[in-house]
C-alpha cells in the first residue's frame, strides 16, 4: 500500500457519523449504517483500529477487496468499496461507482476540511519541485510563518517527519497530514503535486492558495503515454488554484498560461515575465541574483549551487509574491536558503575534487545539472547515472545522450531496477553514448561510484546522479539500503580523505 505505518501516539483522533460523512455523495448506505460512528478512515488493512472505516481500493497491482476480511478482523466498523459484487463481512458495505472521487470527499470532510485553514501552496512540474517547495516555505520561514513540507524527501508536519512512500501521498493520508499542520499551528505548507497524484484524483478536495509550475520535460510516458497527456494531467492542479505561478521560458509554460483563468504570476530569464530573474555572478556554489518586479530591483547572495537553481529560487519567490510578500523579504529568505538533501549534495571530505550527489534522473534534469557544472570547467567530469527499470523505456538513450555530451567519463549503472533486468536496462540506454570509448559499464552501482572516485584527479568533479536523497536500491523487487552519498563517503575515506566531512 502507498502509506507508512503509524503507531497510536502519532495518529489524529476525530469521530464523525457516517451519514455526515457522505451526505450528498453518490453512494449507497445500507439499512440503519447511516447512524455509526466511525473515528478513522484507512486504505491500508494493517492499520485498522477498532471503529474505522476501511476503504478497500481496486488497485492496478493490488484490490483491496482481498483485505477486507482482515481489516474487519481488525475492528473496522464499516467498508467503503467500488464493488458491486455481494460481499459479506459481518459490517455495513458502503459502495459507489465513483470511488476515487468519494474518496477525497469523505477524507476532506472527516479531517475537518484542513485546507481552509492553512495556506496550501502546490508545486508541479518534471523537474524542480522539491528544491522549489523548500525554498517557498524557507521563505515564509524567514518572515516569521511556519509551513510544512509534503513531498519526495518527506512529509514535515511541524512536530515529526514522516518517510515519503510517494512524492504526494494518497487522498487519506494527505488530508491527515494538512490537518496534522493546522493542529499543529503550522500557517502553511509547501507540497510536491505529481502528475500521477493529479490523474488518480489524490489531490482532489484540497484548497490550493497557489500552484506553481517549474517546467516539463520527458519523464513518466510508461504512464500517461505521451507528452500531451502528460502535460494535461500536470495541468490539472491550475483548475481551482486561487492564484497561478507560471515559468514562461518553459514552452509547455506559455501553453499552460492559455488553459488559466484568475491571478497570474509569471517569472523567467526572459523579458516579460512578472518577475525577471538575472544572474549577475555565478559561481559553482552560489550565485548573485537580481530579481525585478514592477517597480522594484533586488540583489541577493543566493547559496543554493547550480544554475537550473536560479528559476527555483524565481518560482519561490515568485510564489511568495503570489501571497503578497515584498519583493525585498522574498530576496531576503532565499539568501538564508540551506542545501535540499540530495539536490547537487557537495560531499566534501577534504579531497582535491568536487564530488556531488543529484536526484536528476530524467533528460532535462541530467542536461540541466551537468551544463551547470561543466560552466565552470572542470579539468574532468566523471558521472554515475542508471535508468529506473520499470519505468518510461524511451528515456533511457535520451539520459545517456544527455551525459554524454557532457561527462569526459560516463559510468552507466543500475539505478533502482526494480523487477527488470538490469542488463537489458543498461543496453536500453547504450544506443545513447555516442563515444563507447569512455564509457564504463558497471552494474553494481557501488563499484561503479568507487571506479569515479578512484579515478578522479585534481581539479575534476565526479557527479552522481538518479537517486539523491534515497537510501535504497530495488533490486528484483526487494528493496535493500544503498545511499550515494555514504557509497561516495565511504570510497573517499578509503583513499584517506577524512577532513571537513560536514555530515
Amino acid at each position: 500500500m502507498n502509506f507508512a505505518i503509524m503507531s497510536d501516539n502519532e495518529r489524529i483522533y476525530r469521530s464523525m457519523n457516517l451519514s455526515g460523512l457522505f451526505e450528498g455523495l453518490s453512494v449507497r448506505l445500507p439499512g440503519e449504517s447511516g447512524k455509526l460512528e466511525i473515528n478513522g478512515i484507512t486504505v491500508d488493512s494493517r492499520t485498522v483500529q477498532p471503529g474505522n472505516l476501511f476503504i478497500a481500493i481496486p488497485g492496478h497491482s493490488q484490490d483491496g477487496r482481498q483485505y477486507i476480511s482482515e481489516a474487519v478482523s481488525l475492528g473496522a466498523s464499516a467498508v467503503l468499496t467500488a464493488s458491486k459484487k455481494e460481499i459479506i463481512a459481518g459490517v455495513p458495505i458502503i459502495l459507489t461507482d465513483d470511488l476515487k472521487n468519494i474518496i477525497s470527499a469523505i477524507a476532506n470532510r472527516y479531517y475537518d476540511l484542513p485546507s481552509e485553514k492553512i495556506k496550501v501552496s502546490g508545486v508541479t512540474g518534471t523537474n524542480g519541485k522539491t528544491t522549489t517547495t523548500y525554498l517557498i516555505a524557507g521563505i515564509f520561514d524567514s518572515v516569521g510563518e511556519k509551513w510544512g513540507k509534503i513531498g519526495t524527501v518527506g512529509y514535515d508536519t511541524g512536530s515529526r517527519i514522516v518517510p515519503a512512500q510517494n512524492t504526494t501521498p494518497g487522498p487519506v493520508e494527505i488530508q491527515k497530514l494538512l490537518a496534522e499542520m493546522a493542529d499543529n499551528g503550522l500557517d502553511g505548507c509547501a507540497m510536491e503535486v505529481s502528475s500521477h497524484a493529479l490523474d488518480q484524483g489524490r489531490a482532489d478536495g484540497i484548497r490550493f492558495h497557489s500552484a506553481t509550475f517549474t517546467n516539463l520535460t520527458q519523464d513518466h510516458l510508461d504512464y500517461h503515454e505521451n507528452m500531451e497527456k502528460y502535460f494535461l494531467a500536470k495541468a490539472g492542479l491550475f483548475e481551482n488554484a486561487a492564484c497561478s505561478v507560471v515559468n514562461i521560458d518553459d514552452d509547455y509554460g506559455k501553453k499552460l498560461l492559455n488553459l488559466i483563468k484568475g491571478d497570474i504570476v509569471t517569472y523567467g530569464f526572459k523579458q516579460g515575465a512578472d518577475l525577471e530573474c538575472k544572474a549577475l555572478n555565478t559561481a559553482i556554489d552560489s550565485s548573485l541574483l537580481e530579481f525585478k518586479y514592477k517597480d522594484r530591483v533586488s540583489q541577493f547572495r543566493f547559496p543554493l549551487p547550480g544554475m537550473f537553481n536560479h528559476l527555483n529560487a524565481a518560482a519561490a519567490a515568485a510564489t511568495a509574491l503570489a501571497y503578497g510578500l515584498s519583493l525585498d523579504s522574498a530576496c531576503e529568505g532565499l539568501s538564508k536558503a540551506t542545501m535540499v538533501p540530495g539536490r547537487m549534495e557537495a560531499i566534501t571530505l577534504g579531497q582535491p575534487f568536487g564530488v556531488y550527489v543529484d536526484y536528476a534522473h530524467t533528460p532535462g534534469a541530467l542536461e540541466n545539472l551537468l551544463n551547470s557544472i561543466k560552466y565552470f570547467k572542470p579539468d574532468h567530469m566523471h558521472v554515475v547515472f542508471g535508468c529506473g527499470g520499470d519505468r518510461d523505456v524511451t528515456k533511457r538513450p535520451l539520459m545517456a545522450e544527455a551525459v554524454s555530451r557532457y561527462a569526459d567519463y560516463v559510468y552507466l549503472t543500475s539505478d533502482n531496477p526494480r523487477t527488470e533486468d538490469p542488463e537489458k536496462i543498461i543496453k536500453d540506454a547504450l544506443p545513447g553514448i555516442s563515444d563507447k570509448k569512455r564509457c564504463k559499464v558497471i552494474e553494481d552501482r557501488a563499484l561503479a561510484i568507487k571506479a569515479a572516485i578512484t579515478s578522479a584527479q585534481k581539479g575534476d568533479v565526479v557527479v552522481i546522479a538518479g537517486k539523491g536523497h534515497e537510501e535504497y536500491q530495488i533490486i528484483g523487487g526487494v528493496k535493500k539500503y544503498f545511499s550515494d552519498v555514504e557509497a561516495a563517503k565511504s570510497e573517499l575515506r578509503k583513499l584517506g580523505y577524512e577532513n571537513n566531512d560536514r555530515k
